[in-house]
C-alpha cells in the first residue's frame, strides 16, 4: 500500500510508491511489466515531447540543400561534444527550415544565427509565424500554437537571447514589435489557482514554464502583479508558489529512491511523462524566477532542494530511459505503431522505420533529459544561485560525461535515412541537441545569450 509522507508546510503531500511493486516492475523485464514501462516512457513523447503538434513549415520555397551530414567518430569529451552538437543542429535545422528547429538554433547559437540564404532566423520567424487576436476590443499579437507549440516559448527565447525589444513582428499588413509581444503575453495570460487547466489545458507541464521565464524577466519582483485583458489580476509570486507546490510534490520521491540507490518508480515516470522534456523546463523556469529576484514563499530554500533533485535525476532518469528503451525492443512493431498513434494516424512517414530507430530514439531521450537538466543547472551556476557540495559536483560531472557520450554517438550516426523516413523525428532531435549545446556553452565565453 502506498504511504503519504509528511512534508514541510507549504508543500503538497507526497505519495510514496510501494517499493515491492517497484521491484516487481523491474524484475518483469521482457514480460508485461517491462512492456508497460516501455510504452509509458516512449508513447508520451516519441514524436514530439508529449505534444502532437507538427512544427510549422515556412510558406516560402524550401531553402534546404539536400546534402547529408556525413557521420564522424569522435572521442567523448567536452570539445567534441560541443562540436557534435553544433554541427548537428546547424545542419539539420537549416535543412528542415521549420519554426521549431530555427527557434532552437537561436537558443543554441544566439540571435545572429542565419538560414542557408543568409537571412537571420529571428527575422524569418518574426515575419512568418505570428498571429493576432482581439480581446475586449483590443488587438494583441502572439505566435501561432502550430509554430511555437508551447505558449510564450518564442517570446522567452528572444528575451534571453537579447533580441532588441524593437524587433519587428509582422502579421499580414500589421506591424508589431517584440515589446508588443511581451505586453500581449501578459494581457492574454490567465491563471486560476484552484484549477490550473481552466484556461489552458496542460498548463503546468506544457505551457507555463516559458511564460514564467518571460514574465520574470519583464515584471519586476517588487511589483509582481498586473491586470490582464480580461480584467483579472495576475500575481506572479502567487503563480510561482502554487505551481511549484505541485511540481515539488511530484518530484519529492527522487530523494527517497535515486538518493538511496533505488530506481525511479513507475508512478513518477508516468507523472513526469506528462511534462514537456521530463519537466526540466519547469526547473529552469523556477530558477529564472529566483535569478530575477522572486524570493517570496521561501523560494531560495525550496529551489536549493530542487537543484539537488535535478542532480539526482541525471542518474535516475538516465537509468530509467535505458530500461524503457530495452523494454521497447521486445515489441518489433512499436516504432511504426507509436509513430502513427503519436500523430493521430496522420504521420507522413515513408516506408518502414530505419533499423536503428530504437537506438536513435534512446539517444534523443537521453540527450533531451541530460541537455535540459544541465541547461537548468548551468544557468543556476552562471548566476550563482546555489553552491554545490562535493557530492553534487560529482553527480554533475558524471551527468556531463554521459551527455558527451550520447552526443558523439549521435554524431557518428547517419541520420539521412531518418530524414527520409520521418523528418519530424529529426526535428525533435534538433530541439533536444540545441538545448544540450546551450547547456555546454553557458559557462563559457561562447554563451549564446551574450552574442553581440
Amino acid at each position: 500500500m502506498s504511504k503519504t509522507k509528511t512534508t514541510p508546510k507549504g508543500k503538497a503531500p507526497v505519495v510514496q510508491p510501494d517499493k515491492s511493486k517497484r521491484k516487481f516492475v523491474i524484475l518483469g523485464l521482457g514480460g508485461v511489466g517491462a512492456l508497460a514501462v516501455g510504452a509509458v516512457g516512449y508513447n508520451a513523447g516519441w514524436f514530439g515531447d508529449g505534444s502532437t503538434a507538427t512544427p510549422a513549415v515556412s510558406p516560402t520555397p524550401n531553402l534546404a540543400t539536400g546534402k547529408p551530414l556525413p557521420p564522424i567518430t569522435l572521442e567523448a569529451n567536452y570539445q567534441n561534444a560541443v562540436r557534435a552538437a553544433d554541427e548537428f543542429v546547424s545542419h539539420f535545422a537549416r535543412e528542415l527550415n521549420n519554426a521549431s528547429a530555427l527557434i532552437h538554433c537561436i537558443r543554441a547559437f544566439g540571435k545572429n544565427f542565419k538560414l542557408n540564404d543568409g537571412t537571420l532566423a529571428v527575422d524569418y520567424v518574426c515575419s512568418r509565424f505570428a498571429a493576432e487576436t482581439v480581446v475586449n476590443g483590443k488587438r494583441y499579437v502572439y505566435f501561432s500554437r502550430e509554430a511555437e507549440v508551447h505558449q510564450n516559448s518564442f517570446l522567452k527565447t528572444f528575451l534571453e537571447a537579447g533580441v532588441s525589444l524593437d524587433q519587428p513582428i509582422t502579421v499580414g499588413g500589421n506591424r508589431y514589435t517584440l515589446r508588443d509581444l511581451g505586453e500581449s503575453a501578459k494581457a492574454l495570460f490567465r491563471f486560476d489557482p484552484q484549477n490550473f487547466d481552466r484556461y489552458e489545458p496542460s498548463l503546468l507541464g506544457q505551457h507555463l514554464p516559458w511564460g514564467l521565464i518571460a514574465f520574470s524577466i519583464m515584471v519586476p519582483s517588487s511589483q509582481p502583479t498586473w491586470t490582464n485583458a480580461y480584467g483579472e489580476t495576475i500575481n506572479l509570486s502567487d503563480v510561482i508558489d502554487k505551481t511549484l507546490n505541485v511540481y515539488e510534490g511530484m518530484c519529492e520521491e527522487i530523494h527517497d529512491t535515486v538518493a538511496n540507490g533505488e530506481v525511479e518508480s513507475l508512478v513518477f515516470r508516468q507523472a513526469i511523462a506528462k511534462y514537456s522534456c521530463a519537466g526540466m523546463h519547469n526547473v529552469y523556469s523556477y530558477f529564472s524566477c529566483l535569478k530575477q529576484g522572486y524570493k517570496e514563499n521561501n523560494l531560495q530554500l525550496r529551489l536549493t532542494r530542487l537543484m539537488d533533485n535535478v542532480l539526482l535525476r541525471l542518474k535516475g532518469d538516465s537509468a530509467a530511459i535505458d530500461f524503457e528503451a530495452n523494454a521497447a525492443k521486445a515489441d518489433p512493431t512499436l516504432i511504426n505503431r507509436l509513430a502513427v498513434e503519436g500523430q493521430g494516424g496522420r504521420i507522413a512517414s515513408r516506408g518502414p522505420a530505419p533499423a536503428n530507430t530504437l537506438e536513435v530514439m534512446r539517444y534523443r531521450f537521453q540527450i533531451r533529459m541530460l541537455g535540459h537538466a544541465l541547461e537548468a543547472i548551468n544557468y543556476a551556476l552562471l548566476h550563482k544561485l546555489f553552491t554545490l557540495t562535493p557530492v553534487q559536483k560529482g553527480r554533475l560531472a558524471a551527468g556531463e560525461q554521459l551527455l558527451y557520450e550520447y552526443l558523439v554517438k549521435l554524431r557518428a550516426t547517419d541520420m539521412q535515412p531518418h530524414m527520409f523516413w520521418h523528418s519530424k523525428s529529426v526535428s525533435d532531435m534538433v530541439i533536444a541537441v540545441a538545448h544540450a549545446s546551450r547547456a555546454m556553452k553557458l559557462l563559457t565565453p561562447q554563451n549564446p545569450d551574450t552574442v553581440a
